[in-house]
């Protein structure tokens, strides 16, 4: 296909889509006419009254569902059919024949498979499916006291990994796994909403959890259907339509955020009581700036005042917990409104949302104020023609401080200089320095304002073309605009008395990038950044849907769709800037400044085929094809094709199956076989395949003179042939149901193989530059999930438990340049796990001097890192200290991964067993929903200031290896000895077997408790639904990391420390 296919564009259409849409709107409230008022009870086969049960009118989206007294009401046109259905009982259908009060008793169903699931361009029944697809009902995210959508799939669907970095609102740092890894250039799983692709993760993160009314999560082969985007999974966004009489619903919640875990971080006493007890175990103590053990015994008692030190003289010293002065409770809060509504004709939901997301910083503003609004409208213009129209925006503003929330906020600082002086000055850290004080930084460093507004307009034709065919057109064009205004000013920081330190706070200090002002090792003055993102999509499916003979079912999709995304960025910066009170980029310095930008587009042609066909929905089957163009590649390399093909198998529809399953009580049971095809854009670039041209000066010519001079960016080295990794996939699985099917048993394994992953290549370094990557990697991923739900009621009683686990294993087949190792995490390493762990072994520790001397006797002239601990120097072994194991039985201590190395290979850092239990339940009104969230295993080991003891002697240290270290009297203690002297400490604690921690955790990630006031009370003050709740996120965990830090907060010990708040919300919905 020419590129020129790829330039798609929709002239003065839009206009007439919106006169088009008034339209629309106009025939609603005419579409009401001719109706009457049916009423009734719905019941079980005991005579409870079923709660919630779904009451709709036959070919329409008109229903309603019932209420605490099982009670309906519902506007229908004559002589139409009421169709009554609820999860667990069989569907009935009710002729209305003129009645005005029509009472309906449900029956058990033993056949409950008849549940919808939305997949690629379509639905299917649940019974139907061949591939693996897991879907969540919206009801799922109600109630849930989570600023982010992301945040509340966590535990939620096996195999779908959600991790966060952080729980500032509007950074949290979401990532969403899918059945693991699946290439070392990355990759996310592709997110469509409403059957059209989300211009980026946020426009799904920052939706309103309100408007969702199911989602959907590709795994296995059925995720080919979206070809080139699908290597990492798909997760498909539904949101709600209107349906039954017009209703108003409002549900409002304030929020609470308090710390979580911070221990930590050290108070003045248990920061001076670790230099004490290093020191104690010193032959030659070193107390460095404290002077003497005097001075840190009085430390240790909490006693503030003024000591003298080595380097800094005399300064004051008092207690200055960096956590205790930055965080504290604050509160957040939510609103939203939705309108819906149906007839026989037309279908509307407008909504409109309004947050305001604070972080748990008190100093200063750290927050996210967040508005939604969204319209799904439907019309029915023949029997056979309907028109959908989606409309929706997002805008988000975060507002937070520019610098000081990093490494520098809790571990830099040693718990001894509080945050001001008497004087309400900042108090410079070590007295007179200056250089830190993250509090100083954070409060008045500068603010850090980032704007995003999304829209999005979708425009759907649905025609019932003839005999089961249809046709499907859409159009969806999404635009997100961003702005950012950033400012930082130096901050002076003074001594106790008054008198300015010798520097400002160094993270304050203004730097620049002049290439590149928005990199992030600047600082600039001021920055000023704008960003626009526009996505088109256009598709044309023909859809066919038949059943012959009663047994023959076929459903074909097939159809072409086009996208093109355009990006346009800007930024402009100047180095130094004064805070006046007026913000604008020409208020800055002009001294020095840059400036950096462009724009891109690419555009994607692609065409689409599905067959379903099963029999008697016993024997599935399912081909899915699908070819992908793309502008970023060269000409006649464009187009690639992918495809997956599913096999099922229903056996419990076997009649030589059915005695058995009788005898054990299963009602159903299902075998499940795909392979797929599908990939990953990850790693790839606009121009890839053309040479870029950098400009410069030459001293050229006579009379000498500056000209211009050009040349090939990298050598003009470029590939024509790259292209999209390819990542194959099969799956096999089991469906079972059992007990009238209460009780459901899902289980899956797979094995992932990206063959075509992109790599670096050695070129002869004659060539010049840097080789492009090319197609020749190879990663392996195997892994399973299963999941296993009890649904039942007693009486009026209905509860539910579910639990999942999933688990994956990866291994680089095949990588150049990715044969040799170090000490600690290998991201990339033929032959093992990404991001593997090689340590030393270790021997417990050396209990006597004898055994010391005979350890170096050994080995004291062998191995690159005992000389840095050799004898006779200050930093030399002694009792207490670790010993390392010669694994090569060459004499010698070797940590540098060639053949001698004494490195074992320990696992990898990646999560597995991951899982989630969810329960909850309804009795009269009361219902309550809780959620754990967990991993079984994940290997960590600390790195950064705090790791461990004294890992520097100039920042904070972490107290919870007090009393758990090595001494005489504790000789079997969990680590070795504290030193003062770091050389020493890196021998006894880094990159040794025992410090590697299995970071799993069960944590509270939700709990739901709500009340229903009775409707027999509500309706008197005209309310249909009156609903008061509890709602609550990380309230409790139970976790086996040991130094102190929260479980989901990674590796990195001198991170910003942002604690992993507790959210405690109270809530109330209204419907009317």
């Amino acid at each position: 296909m020419k590129s020129k296919k790829l330039e798609m564009v929709l002239p003065n259409q839009m206009k007439r889509l919106m006169l088009l849409l008034l339209f629309l709107f106009g025939t609603l409230l005419g579409a009401y006419a001719q109706q009457q008022t049916v009423r009734g009870i719905v019941t079980d086969d005991t005579g409870e009254t079923i709660i919630g049960a779904s009451i709709t009118v036959k070919g329409t989206s008109t229903g309603t569902i019932t209420d605490m007294d099982g009670a309906f009401s519902l506007s229908v046109p004559a002589g139409g059919t009421l169709v009554i259905s609820y999860i667990g009982y069989k569907t009935q259908e009710v002729p209305i024949k003129g009645k005005s009060t029509i009472n309906v008793v449900l029956k058990n169903d033993v056949e409950v498979l008849d549940e919808v699931v939305v997949v690629g361009y379509g639905t299917q029944k649940k019974a139907t499916l061949s591939g693996s697809i897991e879907q969540m009902r919206g009801e799922a995210l109600e109630s849930r006291a989570v600023s982010n959508v992301g945040l509340a799939l966590q535990g939620q669907t096996p195999g779908l990994m959600v991790t966060r970095s952080s729980s500032r609102p509007g950074n949290e740092g979401i990532n969403f796994q899918i059945r693991g890894a699946t290439s070392i250039n990355g990759g996310s799983p592709l997110i469509v909403i409403d059957g059209v692709p989300a211009l980026n993760d946020y426009s799904f993160q920052n939706m309103n959890s309100d408007d969702i009314e199911s989602i959907s999560v590709l795994k296995d082969g059925a995720a080919s259907i979206y070809g080139a985007k699908a290597a990492n999974g798909v997760i498909l966004v539904t949101t709600k339509k209107g349906k039954g009489k017009v209703s108003v619903d409002y549900n409002f919640n304030m929020r609470f955020n308090t710390n979580g875990i911070t221990s930590y971080s050290p108070d003045m006493s248990e920061y001076a009581q670790m230099w004490l007890a290093a020191n104690k175990e010193e032959e030659t103590p070193n107390w460095w700036a404290w002077v003497s053990q005097e001075n840190v015994e009085r430390m240790a008692q909490g006693i503030e005042g003024i000591y003298p030190t080595q380097y800094y003289g005399d300064i004051f010293i008092g207690n200055a917990n960096r956590i205790d002065e930055l965080f504290a409770t604050k509160a957040s809060h939510q609103h939203n409104l939705s309108v819906s509504g149906s007839t026989e004709k037309s279908d509307f939901r407008i909504s409109a949302a309004y947050a305001k997301n604070r972080g748990n910083l008190a100093v200063a503003d750290d927050e996210q104020t967040q508005m939604n609004f969204r319209l799904n409208y439907g019309y029915k213009l023949t029997d056979w023609f309907k028109l959908e129209t989606g409309v929706s925006l997002v805008d988000a503003k975060t507002d937070a401080p520019s610098v000081g929330l990093n490494n520098t906020t809790y571990a830099f600082d040693m718990p001894f200089f509080p945050a001001k002086n008497p004087y309400g000055q900042w108090y410079a850290n070590f007295g007179n320095v200056g250089d830190r004080n993250s509090v100083a930084a954070i409060s008045d460093g500068g603010r850090d304002e980032k704007q995003s507004t999304t829209t999005r307009f979708d425009f759907k034709a649905l025609i019932d073309i003839w005999n089961g065919i249809s046709f499907e057109g859409t159009v969806s064009m999404q635009n997100e605009e961003f702005r950012r205004e950033r400012w930082a000013v130096p901050v002076q920081t003074y001594d106790w008395w008054g008198n300015p330190a010798q520097s400002v706070i160094s993270v304050t200090q203004n730097s620049i990038n002049q290439s590149d002002p928005t990199n992030s090792g600047s600082n600039p003055g001021y920055l000023t950044v704008s960003e626009r993102y526009a996505y088109q999509y256009y598709s044309a499916l023909l859809k066919y849907n038949k059943t012959f003979a009663d047994v023959h079912n076929v459903s074909v999709v097939a159809g072409i769709n086009g996208e093109k995304t355009q990006v346009k960025k800007v930024a402009a910066a100047r180095e130094t800037f004064e805070d006046d009170g007026v913000y604008d980029l020409n208020i800055a310095d002009a001294t020095n400044q840059g400036t950096s930008g462009g724009k891109y587009h690419n555009g994607t042609f692609s065409y689409i085929a599905r067959v379903n066909y099963n029999y008697a929905e016993k024997y599935l089957v399912e081909l899915i094809g699908r070819r992908d163009g793309n502008s970023k590649f060269a000409e006649g390399h464009r187009f690639q094709n992918y495809g997956s093909f599913s096999l099922g198998w229903v056996f419990t529809q076997e009649k030589f199956i059915q005695p058995i399953s009788s005898f054990i009580g299963l009602d159903f049971g299902k075998v499940r076989l795909s392979y797929g095809s599908s990939g990953n854009d990850a790693g790839l670039g606009n121009y890839d395949y053309v040479s870029t041209i950098s400009t410069g000066t030459g001293v050229l010519g006579s009379p000498i003179a500056n000209q211009v001079s050009a040349s090939l960016n990298n050598s003009g080295l470029i590939s024509y042939s790259r292209t999209w990794e390819r990542v194959e996939q099969k799956n096999v699985g089991v469906d079972l149901n059992f007990l009238n099917n209460r009780l459901v048993f899902n289980w899956d394994y797979f094995i992932k193989e990206n063959k075509g992953m992109l790599s670096q290549v050695q070129y002869p370094q004659l060539l010049g530059g840097t080789a492009p990557k090319t197609n020749s990697g190879h990663l392996r991923v195997r892994g399973w999930e299963v999941s296993l739900t009890w649904r039942d009621h007693i009486k009026d009683f209905s509860y539910f438990i579910t639990a999942n686990v999933s688990d994956t294993r990866s291994k680089l087949m095949d990588l150049q340049g990715a044969d040799s190792f170090v000490a600690g995490k290998n991201a990339t390493l033929n032959g093992y796990p990404l991001n593997s762990w090689f340590l030393f072994v270790t021997d417990g520790f050396f209990q006597s001097q004898e055994e010391v001397d005979a350890y170096y006797a050994k080995y004291g002239n062998g191995g690159n890192e005992i000389t840095k601990v050799s004898a006779g120097s200050t930093s030399e072994l002694r009792p207490g200290d670790v010993k390392r194991v010669d694994m090569s039985g060459d004499r010698s201590i070797s940590g540098n991964g060639a053949a001698a190395s004494d490195l074992v290979y320990m696992g990898d850092a990646n999560p597995h067993y991951m899982f989630g239990i969810s329960l909850g339940g309804s009795w009269k009104g009361i219902d309550f929903n809780a959620l754990f969230q967990g991993v079984g295993k994940q290997l960590i080991m600390r790195s950064g200031y705090m790791a461990y003891p004294f890992a520097t002697l100039y920042t904070n240290q972490n107290y919870n290896f007090y009393g758990k270290t090595w001494t005489e009297d504790n000789r079997n203690a969990e680590y070795p000895r504290m030193s003062v002297y770091q050389d020493r400490n890196k021998w006894n604690y880094e990159n040794n077997d025992f410090m590697l921690q299995n970071s799993r955790y069960i944590r509270l990630k939700s709990l739901v408790v709500g009340y229903t006031l009775p409707q027999k009370w509500t309706r008197k003050i005209k309310v249909n639904k009156l609903r008061v709740y509890f709602s609550g996120n990380d309230l409790w965990e139970a976790t086996s990391i040991k130094d102190g830090y929260d479980p989901e907060m990674g590796e990195a010990s001198q991170n910003s420390g942002y604690p992993f708040a507790r959210t405690w919300s109270f809530g109330v919905q209204l419907g009317i």
